[in-house]
């Protein structure tokens, strides 16, 4: 399969270069993809490297989440031990409110006990593997010391990732009224975590590029959780962790209430290429996993993987001048890829290459930032983080030596006349 997308990449690069140009019109693909209407509130599926947003719908309006919100109170946790703030084997203890809350059976947790405390490494894994409500307040806590000041991190943290939209008032995406005397203060009762589902995919491509470790508890089919030698076993609420149809599922998150419905962050690496999907609002459990599927087998049954490999050479050249050539050579500066429609043809892509100026001075050494390029696809929905097209910088395929210097100076006279 690597090999079969490694030859189509080659081949439409032979075909791209023809399009390179300034100024060219967007030109639209032949090709109509068959339509796919999602049985949920809204969707997205995105590429877990570049954020291509490959499918959406509905994606920028937000809901509640539920547990969903419990992937931003892991990156939290995981930015915090990677800058050394808490350990694996930093202890909390529970306060008598999330001792109630561990122990109320309409909730998803572990049972915890007062005055018995537990290690981060145990409650990351019953809050992701689990959904251990009670579980992921305790981690708050043991960043920030109190669940307000930990609500005020979470929000701080979603607005660092260009979130502007979500609405934040727990750490495990709780309705307000389970939470007790450590609701966020002015809270009315029945409020919810509220984001979109292009709010869960930057968190959750963040989460894998940044901590991808996080994939080694996510991944985990259940965990038996020790408290002083009485062991709780955890089931994963990731059902499409044992499915059998090979999309090879290994995350991330589950989230489910009455005002959420139920809802499904996801994550799979088949043939090498990581996909993120966000399902929010499905009819019930099952639907929230079958509609997953459906997207995924969508995604991989209408689109290629189309790697532009480095040193490509760009059909336009850049001017040079005072050089002993008159222009040079451009290519591309590192890999990129995008997902395409199959069979789209070449005139569905087109580079821009824009020079740093009209003309570069000689002496340019070969592999010199000479431009930038930017790369368009027809009907390309763009990607999470705002942005429309691929960009990179344009290098020097070449070096150009400058000319003599008493030759420069008196063509320098002569441009100044």
């Amino acid at each position: 399969m690597l090999k079969k997308l490694k030859k189509l990449g080659i081949s439409f690069l032979t075909s791209l270069m023809v399009v390179t140009g300034i100024g060219q019109g967007f030109i639209n693909a032949d090709q109509t993809l068959p339509q796919l209407d999602l049985e949920a509130k809204s969707a997205i599926a995105v590429d877990a490297k570049t954020g291509q947003i490959i499918y959406a719908k509905d994606d920028k309006q937000t809901y509640p989440v539920a547990s969903m919100s419990k992937l931003l109170t892991a990156y939290i946790l995981l930015q915090a031990i990677h800058k050394g703030e808490v350990t694996w084997e930093t202890k909390v203890t529970p306060t008598a409110t999330e001792v109630d809350i561990s122990n109320n059976t309409e909730l998803t947790n572990v049972p915890l006990q007062e005055g018995h405390s537990y290690t981060i490494r145990q409650l990351y894994q019953a809050m992701l593997v689990g959904s251990a409500n009670a579980a992921t307040m305790l981690i708050g806590n043991a960043i920030s010391g109190t669940q307000t000041k930990f609500i005020d991190k979470m929000r701080e943290t979603a607005k660092s990732l260009g979130i502007t939209d979500a609405k934040i008032y727990s750490a495990n995406g709780l309705t307000a009224k389970y939470l007790g005397d450590e609701i966020y203060p002015n809270t009315d009762e029945n409020a919810e975590n509220e984001f979109s589902v292009r709010d869960m995919a930057i968190i959750s491509q963040k989460l894998i590029k940044e901590y991808p470790e996080i994939l080694e508890t996510t991944k985990l089919t259940k965990i038996d959780f020790n408290d002083n030698g009485e062991i709780t076993t955890v089931n994963n609420t990731n059902e499409l962790l044992q499915d059998d149809s090979n999309l090879e599922v290994d995350g991330l998150k589950t989230g489910t209430s009455d005002a959420a419905g139920y809802c499904f962050a996801s994550t799979t690496n088949k043939d090498g290429h990581r996909i993120i999907t966000v399902i929010a609002g499905a009819k019930d459990n099952d639907a929230r996993f079958d509609q997953t599927k459906n997207l995924l087998n969508y995604i991989y049954n209408n689109y290629d993987y189309l790697v532009i490999s480095t040193n490509q050479a760009l059909r336009q050249d850049v001017k040079v001048k005072y050089g002993k050539q008159s222009s040079v050579s451009a290519i591309i500066g590192n890999d990129l890829s995008l997902w395409v429609p199959k069979n789209t043809r070449e005139k569905a892509l087109q580079i821009k290459l824009t020079p740093k100026s009209s003309t570069i001075e000689a002496p340019i050494k070969q592999g010199e930032t000479v431009g930038d390029c930017q790369i368009t696809i027809a009907g390309n929905l763009g990607f999470v983080d705002g942005s429309t097209d691929l960009k990179t910088k344009a290098l020097a395929a070449n070096s150009v030596e400058g000319i003599n210097i008493l030759i420069k100076w008196w063509q320098m006279l002569r441009d100044a006349i």
